[in-house]
């Protein structure tokens, strides 16, 4: 039998003991692991049981990403081992119960190589929640909005900040301007090496990417089109592959 433990932070939110083969977790009630929070997609995660190999973890081409042991999954097969962790937003899952022989498995990278890593006990250090970087995978570089519509059309503004507003206040760090724009519009949120926009401004204005309105946090993926007011951008952000 698998045994999961739902947790947020330090707090044992809920435990399930789960005899089915396929186990589905996300917002959506029907949801064998219902997880009510609106950085959750409404169909998530999902550990199937799978024969000669055991259960397997796999992301639901969800909007934030599942995070195994640490490390961002895909859409495949990720094998899973009794005490791993999985990442759902701010949420985390203890797998527990499975009889399998534990193997090598990604580990998450000391707190001191990524800001805003959280830090456990040496004896008992848990994976981050927030998608690590080792040193196999590219370096991460600042992201850049570039204005392609508005007055400040032409320019680039580069994010340095761990989060940046979007407005037509004279304090915010892009300046965005349009009918019922506020001060500010929008903000971006660097958590990790992922940046993360979320719509603050009033009920009479919106928050666009790709065409469609968001609210909260909504990531971020290169060459994505950010609309405000009478102002659309561009967010690119680059990676270069590690020296030597």
């Amino acid at each position: 039998m698998i045994k999961l433990i739902l947790k947020l932070k330090d707090t044992k939110i809920e435990e399930f003991d789960l005899e089915k083969s396929i186990i589905n977790i996300g917002r959506s009630k029907e949801n064998d692991i219902f997880i009510d929070n609106i950085a959750v997609s409404r169909k998530h995660a999902q550990i199937e049981l799978k024969e000669g190999s055991g259960y397997v973890l796999r992301d639901l081409h969800s909007s934030n990403g599942t995070i195994l042991n640490g490390m961002q999954i895909d859409a495949n097969d990720h094998e899973l081992h009794d005490g791993d962790a999985i990442g759902i937003a701010k949420f985390e899952i203890l797998v527990q119960g499975l009889a399998q022989t534990p193997q090598v498995v990604p580990k998450a990278i000391p707190e001191a190589d990524v800001e805003g890593t959280m830090i456990f006990d040496a004896a008992r250090r848990k994976p981050t929640l927030e998608p690590a970087v080792s040193p196999e995978q590219k370096v991460f570089h600042w992201p850049v909005l570039s204005a392609i519509k508005g007055p400040g059309k032409g320019k680039e503004f580069k994010i340095t900040k761990e989060v940046t507003t979007v407005g037509k206040g004279v304090h915010d760090d892009i300046p965005a301007e349009g009918w019922f724009v506020s001060s500010p519009q929008a903000k971006i949120s660097r958590r990790g090496d992922r940046f993360y926009i979320s719509h603050v401004g009033g009920f009479l204005s919106s928050t666009k990417v790709n065409g469609i309105e968001i609210k909260e946090d909504h990531i971020l993926k290169n060459k994505d089109e950010v609309e405000i007011g009478n102002c659309a951008f561009v967010f690119t952000q680059s990676f270069t592959e590690p020296p030597g």
